[in-house]
């Protein structure tokens, strides 16, 4: 052992003693080794493997599921305040257009769609407070 602060004789500052940078010294890779391919896994762990696939297959139907099985929700004057809260912005929008054209400006004097849509908004919000959110139409939630 040498004493802190001493040189081995060989080897210079930063570098690790008999280390270089040949591989002469490195054992030959064993060709007698397990092969870690997809289906050697597969063969090796067919409850696994076929688990894996189940789950697997099971998560591509969920998903398709929730992306094909989304309906467009059409809003008119009947609609409630309940299929209003499921329709989207696209939907809100459009039924706000629409009520301009049938039914003209707000009492307040509001003949945009945003303003249409704010105030169903209002309207069903006190709706849902009051559980009435299948009974009360968006005209209804129109005029308080």
């Amino acid at each position: 052992m040498h004493a802190a602060g001493t040189r081995r004789e060989g080897c210079s500052p930063g570098k690790l003693p008999d280390v270089t940078g040949s591989t002469d010294g490195v054992a030959p890779v064993d060709r007698g080794a397990e092969v870690w391919t997809t289906r050697a896994l597969f063969a090796r762990h067919k409850v696994l493997g076929i688990g894996a696939v189940a789950l697997l297959i099971l998560l591509v139907a969920i998903i398709l599921a929730g992306i094909l099985g989304t309906n467009t929700v059409v809003v008119t004057d009947s609609s409630t305040c309940a299929t209003w809260s499921s329709a989207s912005q696209t939907h809100q929008l459009a039924y706000g257009r629409q009520y301009v054209r049938e039914h003209g400006a707000l009492s307040g004097g509001d003949r945009s769609p945003a303003g249409v849509v704010a105030a169903i908004n209002t309207g069903c919000t006190t709706a849902f407070d009051n559980d009435a959110e299948e009974d009360v139409t968006v005209v209804q939630a129109i005029k308080g």
